[in-house]
């Protein structure tokens, strides 16, 4: 075992090793399973078998993987721990967070005892809970319940926020609802010590017209934050200004190191060396900066920037060797042994980039011990560096940039550094024992002539969209990076890029594309041709605020940059109409003119029109005086290919249209009514015979859609069948001769995620 150890004191084998550990956990966690994983290991196996230091790789890959089974076998496999045939489960729960405080609550709890299982507090599992009891629940409280619980299961979409991964990073693994009246709760007594700070940060700052910006910086805590200046500050690229990270911890750092420094000054104390001082600096600093991360309760981005300080200051007091490279590779290890699924998290790869970009930068320009106009410069240099840098992640995390951000960094990073922090460092600490509303009151009136000036900045400057980019595009952009500053050959820079550009001339291109959303019980599609879009349906509403048109629509139309220039809605039902106020407040109104020109309370206009080279007609109805067989049936088709969109119909409206004449043959299908049986009869089944058939509906719905009668009937002629609940979103492409379906739980699946 020393013998093993003493492996780890070489520095290169424990880069070697390190680097194993870190690629193992990236390749476990997203292709374990996959024909990449396989071919990947094997690769290593053959190296190793002739190149010594792979051995050392070899041995951190097996680490890694040995690591990620435990983690999740420890923290994250309670799939099993629930059955599908059992309704209720005893339980005593704690909470964590109320989500709504309004009756009936919707609070995140921990689950300490599930039946007859009990889980101590720092492994137990979370869920989202519907809680209607005559009390009102708080953070904190403990009680128990018997609630219905099932596996947490959301919508799963391309390009839109995956909320199954990130309920996943959060250890959310079910979703139910309380269904007791009265409960039995044990009140906290005593909050805790984050809990009392944050009370005081915002009594502290509780009449300022910036509290949520103070609160934010002080804590870690964004709940304060409205939802238009989150995306302001994304938009100006100032928004990693708000999440505690490493400049947050180093401002921190230094405000500790600094103030010891001074107060050994003043007292004339003198050590045996003048690096024993600098250890004390670094020590108190050290304490400082971890205080601040208990205080904002351990984020994760707080808890990874302190884990980087950490290992810079070790490998900078104790090694020998140049430190800057492997403190960031062993702050990394560190990082995933803690938890392995944080490759998981866009964080991880933005701030430990960014650290490796600063590092280059000064490494190359010197910043200390120059002149004030050569620390500018430097300055200006990194923030640039940053914005290339930074540049490939940021198009496939957010779909944009921000060009303002170029700019605005190079005085808000300053500003916030050396005026903002220590002021409301010193402001807070003073509050404690003094009155200093007046100091608050000119700090923030100062701040906020500021964030008005931001207000101003027009959009075009603010933040630029960009097209969606594969991951496989910044994979290559960065071995284009890294061949391009480490190999004395900087041409041969040009090969991976070349080698994307080749694949992207050999592809085909479809020729149209269309996109039946995964909304739940509802519907709401895409027709994509050339860039420009036809919508048809905008998905269920919840409460009259929280719309499928909002989270998934509108940002899938963003990601790639799509002109909207039809829009149909089939009828007014709920699940159908829900976003269409928020598409409607989004800019879209026009695109209603063509099939609804007077309102959207009448039946669709019955019309033919040219989309693009795609001929769209819509069909007559005979006025059935209900809204389901009054849907606006259309029917979309190029030379080669044709979809069929049906809305609610019953079997009713299905013999008008059979009986009308009309040309309803069609390649694709989308099942009348979400697959129920009042619709879907076998002479119209015969009459359209589509190859392609999708339900829109819920997984495992209270209706039960698609009825397993309508499934057979397709069947019968030999269809293929999809539904939304089951696979996620459906894209089927269109090529000249042929057309490819994929699915988002097919394309975007992980081992850890039991659908």
């Amino acid at each position: 075992m020393d013998r093993f150890f003493s492996h780890l004191k070489q520095p290169f084998t424990s880069v070697w090793i390190s680097l194993g550990f870190v690629i193992g956990c990236i390749a476990t966690v997203f292709y374990y399973q996959t024909l990449e994983f396989t071919v990947f290991t094997i690769s290593i196996l053959i190296v190793s078998a002739y190149f010594k230091p792979f051995l050392n790789v070899l041995l951190g890959f097996i680490c890694s993987i040995c690591c990620i089974a435990l983690h999740f076998y420890f923290f994250y496999d309670f799939g099993a721990q629930i059955s599908n045939e059992k309704y209720t489960y005893q339980t005593k729960l704690i909470v964590e967070d109320v989500i709504s405080d309004k009756r009936p609550q919707y609070i995140k709890a921990k689950i300490l005892t599930l039946d007859d299982k009990s889980y101590s507090y720092f492994r137990a599992p979370n869920a989202m809970l519907s809680v209607n009891s005559e009390q009102l629940l708080s953070v904190g409280d403990t009680f128990d319940a018997t609630i219905h619980l099932k596996s947490f299961r959301s919508n799963k979409n391309f390009n839109v926020f995956d909320n199954e991964r990130y309920a996943f990073t959060q250890k959310i693994f079910f979703k139910g609802k309380v269904l007791n009246k009265q409960l039995a709760i044990t009140y906290k007594k005593e909050h805790s010590r984050v809990f009392g700070y944050r009370k005081f940060i915002q009594t502290t700052y509780k009449n300022t017209q910036l509290q949520w910006l103070y609160y934010a910086l002080l804590t870690g805590d964004k709940s304060l934050m409205s939802f238009d200046n989150k995306q302001l500050m994304q938009s100006l690229g100032l928004s990693h200004l708000l999440a505690i990270s490493g400049l947050h911890i180093g401002l921190i750092f230094g405000f500790g190191y600094i103030t010891t420094r001074f107060l050994f000054k003043k007292i004339n104390y003198v050590g045996n060396q003048t690096k024993n001082l600098s250890i004390i600096y670094s020590f108190v600093g050290f304490v400082t900066a971890f205080i601040y991360v208990y205080l904002s309760d351990f984020l994760v981005s707080a808890t990874r920037a302190l884990i980087m300080l950490g290992c810079y200051l070790l490998l900078y007091f104790l090694a020998k060797q140049p430190l800057r490279w492997r403190s960031i590779l062993f702050a990394l290890v560190i990082v995933l042994l803690i938890n392995p699924f944080n490759v998981l998290n866009p964080g991880l790869y933005f701030s430990f980039l960014a650290v490796a970009i600063i590092f280059i930068v000064v490494n190359k320009i010197p910043v200390l011990n120059t002149s004030f106009l050569n620390k500018i410069i430097a300055l200006v240099l990194i923030q640039i560096a940053l914005f290339i840098g930074l540049m490939p992640l940021s198009l496939y995390f957010f779909n944009g940039v921000s060009l303002a951000g170029l700019v605005l960094n190079l005085i808000a990073i300053p500003l916030l550094s050396f005026i903002i922090m220590p002021m409301l460092i010193i402001i807070t600490l003073i509050s404690s024992v003094l009155d200093m509303s007046i100091l608050i009151w000119i700090l923030d009136n100062s701040l906020n002539y500021l964030f008005k000036l931001l207000v101003m900045i027009p959009d075009h400057l603010s933040w630029i969209s960009a097209d969606e980019i594969s991951s496989s595009l910044v994979v290559f952009s960065y071995i284009t990076i890294l061949i391009f500053y480490l190999l004395p050959y900087r041409w041969l820079a040009f090969i991976p890029l070349s080698t994307l550009l080749i694949n992207y001339l050999l592809t085909e291109k479809s020729h149209w594309q269309l996109h039946v959303f995964d909304v739940g019980h509802g519907l709401m599609i895409l027709l994509e041709k050339d860039k420009n879009a036809l919508v048809y349906d905008f998905g269920p509403s919840y409460f009259n605020r929280f719309s499928r048109t909002r989270s998934i629509l509108l940002p899938y139309i963003q990601a790639n940059k799509l002109i909207v220039s039809t829009s149909i809605l089939s009828h007014e039902d709920n699940d159908h109409a829900g976003g269409v106020d928020h598409f409607i407040d989004a800019g879209f109104a026009l695109s209603f003119k063509q099939f609804h020109p007077d309102n959207l309370q009448s039946v669709c206009k019955v019309t033919t029109a040219n989309f693009y080279g795609l001929i769209v007609e819509s069909y007559k109805t005979t006025g059935f005086g209900n809204e389901n067989d009054d849907s606006c049936v259309v029917r979309i088709s190029d030379e080669n290919y044709s979809v069929l969109l049906t809305g609610d119909i019953s079997k009713q409206r299905e013999a008008q249209l059979l009986k009308g004449g009309y040309l309803l043959q069609s390649t694709v299908m989308l099942s009348p009514h979400h697959g129920s049986d009042t619709s879907s009869s076998e002479a119209f089944i015969d009459k359209v015979n589509p190859k392609i058939v999708i339900h829109s509906s819920a997984y495992q719905g209270q209706w039960g859609f698609p009825k397993d009668e309508v499934v057979a009937r397709y069947n019968k002629i030999n269809a293929k069948q999809y539904s939304t609940g089951k696979q996620g979103q459906i894209s089927i492409k269109f090529y000249s001769s042929d057309i490819s379906v994929i699915t988002a739980r097919q394309q975007e699946s992980y081992w850890f995620i039991k659908d």
